[in-house]
């Protein structure tokens, strides 16, 4: 049967701030035959990024996982056979009923996070069933949640500054944040700014696209970006160009920062963070002086022992300075309150549970499923929107668990990756143009609808329907699983403060979040504490284990402590310009861009170690080591190495990146992961298959 070419509103659905609306054109006969930006969204602006760009060769890709698959061969192997949806339930319901029955409902571990940002497809239905069987409850804290922590200690959950008023901004400081790469649609607004006369600094060890073209560019150690903060605000004190008023009106602890700063003089700070203490006042002094001054804070300097206090520290600047009078001025990261506004936590059912279960942390997996002393062990992992075998950290421990025979493992996904490679079961899912769904942005303040344009290719089905199914199959007959998309969507949006009608969002495509945000948030306070008022000083911190006060934290290894002795590198991994994470990275286009992994070594780093450009080299630690093609260049600092990351394990000679060098160590606040706060060596790889044990380091004792 055909139907008339239509055009549908969707959502892009990936881990992305800028989270774009969609146009996807429908032929007569139901195949879609194009996605292009919607036009009308303020933010996208109609153009979609090169990642992206190209989604229809990912739904109809020809690696697709199209049918069920139950394996045949040892685990890891990619050796599976098709099998029916009713025989492929039929054994996850039995494994997961063996587990229980041997080891509790605790001995499930839910693996999931933002491989679909979709409200509906990421976890709803999914979380209702775990919780009804008693699972354990994942820790979902791989990304962002120090900066956000530690953020939220300084502002509350407040409103941040609207990226539409970005324009408006004189002064950018973009700081661990690569947006040419990772945010192209809010990159579009700051060279609005930039177009209007605004100067743009970059903070960022490494020279990334975003660093290349900026006014400035300043690149301070690996987790040392307080000591940067504390170094610019003593400038702006030093040299009087601190907005009194607006402190003593506005903020709490005023004074005790004052005291404070006194004891971080710019040049300690500079001693601290590596950057000329010229360059620190400088920069702070601009920042003061250049108002509407904008500080977008990114990601990519949150992966550090203290980054909690860095970013709530970072955060006071533009408090101090008086940001947050001007429209377009002030502090921002992630919209936590328009975000949070949309979010469907309370439909998820915590209620189900049997009793209280225990939370792992998605960080330490590795440690989840190989620790002989864990009780219940984790005996059956489930797994979607995630691809732990090649992201999660201590990746050869990781691996290693996956490779137990007694673990049942499911894993619902689109592509054979390196995770559903263990699985005992594949379940294959529908990707964003076969199903309904709805995303809430990490980077602007629209909610973003995400209609079906087409049926489910091959036997694939949505996350929500595969959760409805097995609830059916494990005899779990509680009304709210048998609720449809449709029904979850609408009771979302009712339960959200966020003034979004289902009608109107699915009429328009996008909703701006109104939680009662203006134009200049916290012109006059108002912000989301206890008391009102921005904190310089917070006290339920030292709960925690921390200083209440803006201070330098210092990271675990990166700086120097720890194993800097024997390992002299520090390695930091950003993200590539057209993977996402592991997503794409088995895609034509974006690979012939991108062929290799490889590692950025600064020429002093190489000619002591006798390395030459683009010769194989291992990258190594206590911990694990890996091999990669070495790119030598002052990209990268002194004393850095830099390995980009989102390669699958086939692209890695003995089958594992940089993530088997990284810490499941987590931060004291927001439990979040240390990835870039991570020492290592690199020296010339010896022969092809050599082993992957510690060799000798340069300088070190060869006996």
């Amino acid at each position: 049967m055909t139907t008339s070419a239509r055009t549908v509103p969707a959502a892009c659905p990936h881990d992305c701030p800028d989270t774009c609306a969609m146009l996807v054109t429908v032929d007569e006969d139901g195949r879609a035959t194009g996605v292009a930006g919607n036009p009308e969204q303020p933010v996208t602006a109609g153009f979609l990024c090169g990642k992206v760009s190209n989604y229809l060769d990912r739904v109809y890709a020809e690696d697709r996982l199209l049918h069920p698959l139950i394996r045949t061969g040892p685990k890891g192997s990619g050796q599976f056979r098709a099998a029916s949806w009713d025989e492929a339930l039929a054994r996850v319901a039995g494994g997961l009923q063996a587990a229980i029955a041997e080891h509790g409902g605790e001995s499930i571990l839910p693996y999931s996070y933002m491989g679909t940002m979709g409200l509906l497809q990421a976890d709803l239905m999914s979380a209702r069933v775990m919780n009804a069987l008693g699972a354990s409850e994942l820790e979902r804290t791989i990304c962002a949640t120090a900066g956000m922590t530690g953020v939220a200690a300084t502002h509350g959950i407040s409103p941040e500054v609207d990226p539409e008023s970005w324009p408006l901004a004189r002064y950018v400081v973009l700081w661990g944040w690569n947006p040419m790469s990772t945010a192209p649609h809010l990159w579009r607004l700051v060279l609005e700014a930039r177009r209007a006369g605004a100067k743009i600094v970059v903070i960022d060890p490494f020279r990334s696209r975003t660093a290349r073209v900026a006014d400035e560019h300043l690149r301070p150690r690996p987790g040392t970006d307080a000591a940067l903060a504390l170094g610019m605000m003593r400038a702006v004190v030093d040299e009087r160009l601190h907005d009194d008023e607006w402190c003593r009106a506005h903020t709490s602890g005023y004074e005790a920062l004052l005291g404070r700063l006194e004891e971080y003089p710019v040049e300690r700070c500079a001693e601290l963070c590596g950057v000329p203490a010229a360059d620190i006042a400088r920069i702070g002094c601009d920042f003061a002086r250049s108002q509407p001054a904008l500080l977008r804070l990114g990601v990519g300097a949150q992966r550090h022992k203290g980054a909690p206090v860095a970013y709530r520290t970072i955060a006071c600047i533009p408090a101090l300075t008086g940001a947050w009078r001007h429209e377009g001025g002030g502090c921002s990261y992630i919209p936590t309150a328009t975000a949070g506004a949309v979010s469907g936590e309370s439909l998820k059912r915590v209620d189900l549970r049997p009793r209280e279960v225990r939370r792992i942390n998605m960080s330490q997996l590795g440690d989840a499923l190989t620790d002989p002393s864990l009780g219940p062990p984790v005996s059956a992992l489930v797994c979607w929107a995630s691809n732990p075998a090649q992201v999660a950290p201590e990746q050869e421990k990781v691996l290693a668990g996956l490779r137990r025979e007694d673990l049942f493992t499911v894993v619902l996904e689109q592509f054979m990756t390196d995770t559903a490679r263990h699985a005992d079961v594949v379940l294959p899912s529908t990707t964003q143009l076969e199903h309904l769904d709805m995303v809430a942005s990490w980077g602007h303040q629209y909610v973003t609808w995400n209609e079906p344009a087409i049926a489910p290719v091959g036997e694939s089905k949505p996350n929500t329907e595969v959760f409805r199914l097995l609830a059916a199959r494990m005899g779990l007959d509680d009304p709210c699983f048998s609720e449809t998309d449709e029904h979850l969507a609408a009771a979302i949006l009712d339960d959200s403060p966020g003034g979004v009608s289902l009608e109107a969002l699915r009429s328009r495509g996008f909703i701006k979040v109104d939680v009662g945000q203006r134009p200049a948030p916290h012109a006059d306070g108002g912000f989301s504490t206890a008391d009102g008022k921005l904190s310089f000083e917070t006290d339920w911190l030292a709960g925690a284990g921390l200083d209440p006060l803006p201070a330098y934290d210092p990271p675990a290894e990166a700086a120097g402590a720890g194993a800097g002795e024997r390992f002299r590198l520090a390695l930091i991994t950003p993200k590539t310009h057209l993977f996402l994470n592991s997503t794409f990275a088995n895609q034509a286009r974006q690979r012939s861009a991108q062929p290799e992994p490889y590692v950025v070594v600064h020429p002093d780093d190489a000619a002591i170690r006798g390395l030459d450009d683009g010769a194989r080299v291992r990258v190594f630690n206590d911990r694990g080591g890996f091999l990669s093609a070495v790119r030598v260049s002052d990209d990268a600092p002194p004393g850095v190495v830099v390995a980009p990351t989102g390669w699958w394990s086939e692209d890695y000679e003995g089958g594992v990146g940089p993530q088997a060098t990284t810490s499941q160590e987590l931060t004291a606040l927001g439990a979040a992961p240390i990835f870039n706060d991570n020492r290592v060596e690199v020296e010339q790889a010896r022969s092809a298959g050599a082993g992957l044990s510690t060799p000798s380091v340069p300088g070190t004792d060869r006996s």
